[in-house]
């Protein structure tokens, strides 16, 4: 005593089961913080010999003795013409 129509088709859900790996628990979760870790590690060591958190602040005075030319510069109009 079946009252579907025989023509029509039932209606068919196709499911996708997507294994990941179950025996493999945490791998990329080790990966991840080794990688977060170098990053971190690399910009404290930059921003610390870059002298921004102190590393650098022992001589910080930059004495250059270069003799400097000799310029005279008259502004118009100031009077002092050589002509």
């Amino acid at each position: 005593m079946d009252e579907r129509d025989p023509d029509v088709e039932p209606v068919r859900h196709e499911t996708t089961i997507i294994n990941a790996g179950g025996e493999r628990d945490g791998g990329g979760g080790a990966v991840m913080l080794a990688l977060i870790v170098a990053l971190l590690a690399g910009i404290a060591a930059f921003l610390y010999f870059g002298g921004y958190l102190g590393g650098g602040k022992a001589d910080t005075d930059i004495n250059v003795n270069i003799k400097t030319p000799d310029i005279n510069i008259n502004p118009p109009g100031s009077g002092n013409s050589t002509q």
